[in-house]
């Protein structure tokens, strides 16, 4: 009996670390400026975040189809344990069942959106920096190939495509003075794409029905829960993961 309810103390704490991380991933993503370009800490933060919150999401389906906690081996390990592509897919084969998804229309917006190569290039960046790309500079110092690119070269890459895609943008980076505006608009758009992709994930704790027991912690995934389209992008995080 202790032993079940140390499980369950535990994945509640591991829920409530998933959220506070990806807030202040958002939140360190959106103090990047002029005088501030450690990219690093908001893509480490955001892996963290992201990988550990889909964990809690298989963690809680896997209770609610047999009744116990998951063995070791239904979560991967390792290097493997920081893929956030494999854990996306786990997500959206065991979780987005067709009863979900053919009756409620938000979740199959949801999951054409977990699926698109729009949100991938983003989860690709963060599942590459979980699993090796992390140690980039460590592997350039001692010689050995990079499994990756540098990460946040790649971030960046992504963040020049969003600029190359407004014409809008374009024209008013021409303008003098207006860059820091700009690159101030660009991180508002991904913001508001990492949030609609934890927003996907934290409809699964209500309306998607992953479990009886997911449903008592939907007080920690409000945040994004309620989130409108017209509010993505627009809420202001606090880079240590605070609560407003």
């Amino acid at each position: 009996m202790y032993r079940e309810i140390h499980k369950t103390l535990a994945l509640d704490q591991e829920l409530l670390n998933s959220v506070r991380l990806i807030r202040a991933g958002l939140g360190q993503l959106q103090n990047i400026d002029g005088a501030n370009d450690f990219y690093h800490l908001p893509i480490l933060t955001l892996a963290n975040g992201f990988e550990r919150f889909m964990k809690v999401i298989l963690c809680f389906r896997a209770l609610e189809i047999s009744g116990r906690y998951p063995s070791s081996k239904v979560l991967p390990s390792g290097r493997h344990g920081h893929d956030l592509d494999f854990l996306l897919g786990k997500v959206k084969e065991e979780c987005f069942l067709d009863s979900y998804v053919e009756n409620i229309p938000v979740a199959s917006e949801d999951l054409e959106y977990l699926k698109s190569d729009e949100l991938a290039q983003f989860v690709g960046v963060l599942s590459s920096f979980g699993q090796s790309a992390r140690y980039y500079f460590f592997d350039v110092v001692v010689g050995r190939e990079p499994a990756t690119d540098d990460p946040e070269a790649a971030w960046q890459q992504l963040e020049t495509s969003i600029l190359l895609g407004r014409e809008d943008l374009m024209a008013m980076l021409k303008e003098v003075g207006t860059s820091e505006k700009v690159g101030e608009i660009v991180r508002t758009i991904i913001v508001g794409k990492l949030e609609r992709m934890a927003r996907a994930l934290a409809r699964l704790f209500t309306i998607g029905r992953i479990g009886k027991e997911a449903q008592r912690y939907t007080g920690y995934i409000s945040g994004f829960l309620h989130l409108r389209d017209a509010q993505l992008g627009q809420t202001q995080y606090d880079p240590c993961g605070r609560w407003p």
